[in-house]
């Protein structure tokens, strides 16, 4: 295990635990999460090494790394995940009408194969050798199995992160890195889990999104904004992703009571998106586009 001493927003050394929780998924250890006490940054401490983060991955039960639609569950997924694509690519697409993205984290590519689709320049990362192999026999996509940012000789216009960011180790060597890749006033697309949602407050330490211990960091608007501003980024939108919270909230029954529970995911959803429409809460997960700054 590893042991962080100093908060990757402030630098201070002294924390209090907010919360612990547990790998549901693979070991069923139990991981601590931590609030730095000086700027509120939350995040898991201490969690694996670096190299035996893989260890927690079940890449290939992961639906997002497959086109699997064997059950309703995964039916469900795929369906929504189709819309889903189509508002990722309206809001690039609101940001410039073609160019080059670069999309971290890219699964099975069918985001940048949309962006393909209507004539931008595309190139994905991907460590998940089921998702990368999709992506490239399926669309004939531009990807990089290397999560070395410093590889990357490109400029590009957009770089997109769907629930990435969070899985990320070193959150300041990769904004360097983003600083470096951006041309002049780029764009970072941004989706986490917000920690803030009514569905984190409710389920508490069997909320899904806390997906420990693959899940290093754990964000509310603030400290995300906070944390980007340092690198010279602008918040220039956010976006609540009105479906996550239904998702969430199935993993999460899931979780607490050993069993999907479908219509009470649907009324705890429910009541989440009211908490993010009408409260400063926000959505279970939310976009943040931010803009490179001079």
């Amino acid at each position: 295990m590893h042991t962080i001493q100093n908060c990757e927003i402030c630098n201070n050394s002294e924390f209090y635990l907010y919360i612990k929780s547990e790998d549901f998924s693979v070991s069923q250890k139990e991981f601590k999460i931590v609030k730095c006490k000086n700027c509120n940054f939350i995040f898991t401490n201490p969690r694996p090494k670096d190299e035996n983060l893989g260890e927690y991955y079940i890449s290939e039960k992961y639906i997002s790394h497959t086109n699997t639609s064997k059950g309703l569950f995964e039916k469900l997924y795929q369906l929504v995940r189709k819309h889903a694509i189509k508002g990722k690519f309206k809001l690039a697409s609101s940001l410039i009408k073609e160019g080059f993205i670069l999309d971290i984290g890219c699964g099975t590519g069918e985001f940048l194969n949309k962006c393909k689709e209507n004539n931008w320049e595309t190139k994905g990362i991907e460590p998940s050798k089921i998702a990368r192999q999709q992506a490239q026999s399926n669309f004939n996509l531009n990807v990089s199995e290397s999560t070395d940012l410093g590889e990357i000789e490109e400029k590009v216009d957009i770089i997109s992160m769907w629930h990435v960011l969070e899985h990320v180790p070193n959150l300041n060597e990769t904004l360097e890195e983003f600083n470096r890749i951006l041309k002049h006033r780029g764009n970072v697309i941004i989706a986490v889990p917000n920690l803030e949602s009514y569905d984190a407050s409710y389920y508490k330490k069997h909320w899904a999104a806390y997906d420990l211990p693959i899940h290093l960091h754990h964000f509310s608007e603030n400290s995300i904004s906070k944390l980007f501003k340092k690198h010279n980024f602008k918040l220039i939108k956010t976006k609540g992703m009105k479906f996550d919270s239904y998702y969430v909230s199935l993993l999460s029954e899931e979780y607490k009571f050993g069993k999907k529970n479908f219509i009470k995911s649907f009324i705890i959803g429910s009541i989440s998106n009211l908490f993010g429409l009408f409260t400063k809460r926000g959505y279970s997960s939310t976009i943040y586009i931010f803009e490179k700054g001079n």
